[in-house]
């Protein structure tokens, strides 16, 4: 007979046993989820080396005296010398990176003046609009096709949308409009944004989710087109539409995550090493901030609190500054005086060039009244923020200079650099007014290429286009500015950014404006140094200069060289404080 107490003892060992198994594999488990966890963070948070050197090349550093030098010693994130390769020999026997860079050109990583990161990853998830020369779009059908086929490899009951059409480019000539879009579908919503990014026509089924009927008032600073009946026919222009493109663009976390690689990729092989997002809410400062802490973002990012986000900031004492890392900078807060002229809503001094459906005298308009921009660019300047202002008409301009003037009276401040977007219609009298309240323009000055024909023969007529972008009066008169794409409106290429304001060419060859062209060297300026400066981050990167973050791009060719073919130039390296971010022929 077994003892009793024998009987207690062994299920008492079997589990522990038990426990002891289950523990160890739960360690075992945990144990490789570490392992992977971190083999991923160090993927994404690659260290640079300890020291690496770079010789034997043509170095433009962009300092204030447009120092050319052949060699860069770097220790960790930083520059520690610059100049001859005599003048790095000590670093280079202590470090385990050498590269040779045979003759080829390094430049300072190029800054993005202005744009709406990660908007130019879009690509991978929304149907693509475009017509030549960034697209193949033609016509209608064609739009409609694209999008169907969106809605076709993302079913659901998600939204659908179209990014980049042209109403001016389209066989037709016209805008996508409701019943277009109902042909994608009716159970679903439907939007095609505007290649301006100020306008959006959308399906029956997004209008109704939004409420947006023949009863619906047009709001401040936009416009809901409408049928011969009164109804809506889906068009909906700067503010009625924004509401709308926010919302639509609120994409699934895997979507998102497929965007911001889709965008880091896109900047990294064209030489970017610090973007921006010229209008972030908070949602998309917490999206940033998260994944430039994790490291799905290795580029730095400047972000641009939207106004109304300042607004509740100062009313409730929320700090924004709590959004930034040590590769996010919470930049200047944004307004949005006026449209784009490619879509009639810019605001000009003097009418639209061929009115089309417009009426006599039709200038554009306003996105802001001029009593509530001078109220709330007093206040946030007042706080201590540093203001931006999209402004492409003339009319929106003198908007803003009126506003900001008021608000310097207000609040006296040195060197606060007020930034002015696109400042596409700048009057000479506008620029000397600038330069005298400090304001900084960027300019975006690849509208002569792509936008060049249609504002000679559309929107402005010959004489006004030849001045649009007018970088080289800003030049003359000392005025400090830089120039940027605006991605996604067009898309990232840092070769085009570059010679856009040397050529001063239209897309279908033909000279534009060839008194406002600028040199190559003012062209790299304005994409590195000034652009640093512009966002106050001129101690830190923008030249090649000890004790600056070593951010770099190695180039094929050199962009100053006499007869170097400006757009053929390979982007071979880019470089981040020190780590690869991109190298032409590996994948990152």
């Amino acid at each position: 007979m077994v003892p009793s107490h024998g009987c207690g003892r062994r299920p008492k060992r079997s589990g522990v046993r038990a426990l002891k198994w289950i523990l160890g594999s739960l360690l075992g488990v945990l144990l490789l989820v570490a392992v992977i966890a971190a083999v991923v963070w160090s993927k994404l948070h690659p260290s640079p080396p300890d020291v690496q050197v770079w010789h034997n090349g043509n170095v433009l550093t962009m300092d204030a005296q447009g120092s050319v030098a052949m060699a860069i010693a770097i220790e960790g994130d930083r520059i520690v010398a610059v100049g001859d390769d005599d003048d790095v020999q000590r670093w280079m026997n202590a470090s385990d990176t050498v590269i040779d860079l045979g003759g080829r050109t390094v430049v300072p990583g190029f800054i993005e003046g202005h744009g709406h990161f990660p908007g130019a990853g879009l690509e991978a998830v929304a149907a693509d609009l475009n017509s030549p020369p960034i697209g193949s779009v033609t016509n209608v059908e064609e739009a409609i096709d694209a999008l169907r086929e969106v809605d076709a490899v993302q079913p659901g009951t998600g939204w659908v949308v179209g990014l980049g059409y042209d109403d001016t480019m389209l066989a037709e000539k016209r805008h996508l409009k409701r019943d277009d879009l109902d042909e994608v579908s009716t159970t679903r919503p439907v939007v095609a944004i505007h290649i301006s990014g100020h306008m959006v026509a959308a399906n029956s089924f997004a209008l109704e989710r939004f409420g947006i009927d023949a009863d619906t008032p047009d709001p401040p600073g936009g416009e809901i087109r409408r049928d011969e009946d009164g109804e809506p026919n889906g068009l909906l222009l700067e503010t009625a539409g924004r509401p709308m493109i926010l919302e639509a663009l609120k994409l699934p976390p895997l979507q998102q995550v497929a965007v911001v690689r889709a965008a880091v990729d896109a900047y990294a092989r064209e030489g970017f090493t610090t973007v921006q997002n010229g209008l972030a809410n908070k949602e998309q400062l917490e999206g940033m901030s998260m994944g430039s802490k994790v490291g799905l973002i290795p580029l730095r990012v400047v972000a641009w609190p939207a106004e109304e986000l300042a607004l509740e900031a100062i009313a409730s004492g929320l700090d924004l500054e709590a959004y930034a890392t040590d590769r996010m900078h919470i930049g200047a807060v944004k307004f949005v005086g006026d449209g784009s002229i490619q879509g009639y809503t810019g605001y000009l001094s003097e009418p639209y060039h061929v009115l089309g459906e417009h009426p006599e005298g039709y200038r554009g308009y306003p996105n802001i009244d001029e009593a509530t921009m001078r109220e709330h660019v007093e206040q946030i300047h007042c706080a201590g923020f540093q203001i931006a202002v999209h402004g492409n008409g003339d009319a929106a301009i003198d908007q803003f200079l009126d506003s900001w003037e008021a608000a310097l009276q207000a609040c006296p401040a040195e060197d606060r650099r007020p930034i002015l977007v696109h400042a596409q219609m700048s009057r000479p009298d506008q620029l000397e007014r600038m330069k005298r309240l400090g304001v900084a323009p960027t300019f975006f000055s690849a509208h002569v290429y792509y936008w060049g024909d249609r504002h000679r023969d559309i929107f402005l007529g010959p004489e006004r286009a030849s001045r649009i972008s007018p970088a080289a009066s800003a030049a003359a008169l000392g005025l400090r500015f830089t120039t940027h794409l605006d991605a996604p409106v067009v898309p990232i290429d840092s070769r085009l950014q570059l010679w856009a304001p040397v050529a001063r060419e239209t897309s279908s060859g033909e000279p534009l404006g060839l008194g406002e062209r600028i040199s190559v060297e003012q062209s790299l300026r304005a994409m590195t140094i000034e652009a640093a400066w512009q966002m106050h981050l001129d101690d830190e990167i923008g030249s090649i200069e000890p004790g600056k973050k070593a951010d770099l791009v190695i180039l094929s060719d050199d962009p100053v060289g006499p007869s170097t073919d400006l757009l053929a130039i390979d982007v071979e390296r880019t470089v981040v404080g020190g780590v690869t971010v991109f190298e032409s022929g590996r994948d990152r």
